[in-house]
């Protein structure tokens, strides 16, 4: 027999609350110039779930972009269980309203992945 049920949730580590989404993503490797597609499963300002393909092999930072929001990220791996990679968001980049070369190389895929 157990005890009585804990009336205090786990605390939660997350800087801010996440909101659940189902957005198409994109993983940007700028190092390697490597893409490939994952699903947004929540997102805070702070950071963010994804999923992605089991084997997937992706570095600790990579930048991903939220397609349907037009944004990008520069993130930070800071777990994996299989599928499922939780980030740390370092910066975000508008992406309808950022210039420079790195922001213009993140729209280029992004207008690329939009034309599919």
């Amino acid at each position: 027999m157990s005890g009585p049920p804990d009336s205090n949730p786990p605390a939660e580590n997350r800087e801010g609350h996440r909101r659940r989404t189902l957005l198409p993503g994109l993983i940007f490797v700028p190092q390697t110039q490597w893409t490939f597609e994952c699903l947004i499963r929540n997102l805070s300002e702070a950071g963010a779930k994804i999923d992605i393909q089991a084997d997937a092999p992706i570095p600790s930072r990579f930048m991903l972009i939220d397609i349907k929001n037009r944004l990008a990220y520069e993130v930070e791996m800071v777990r994996r269980r299989e599928r499922d990679v939780g980030l740390k968001i370092l910066r975000s980049i508008p992406l309808m309203e950022a210039s420079g070369s790195e922001a213009l190389q993140l729209k280029r895929l992004l207008v690329d992945r939009m034309a599919r």
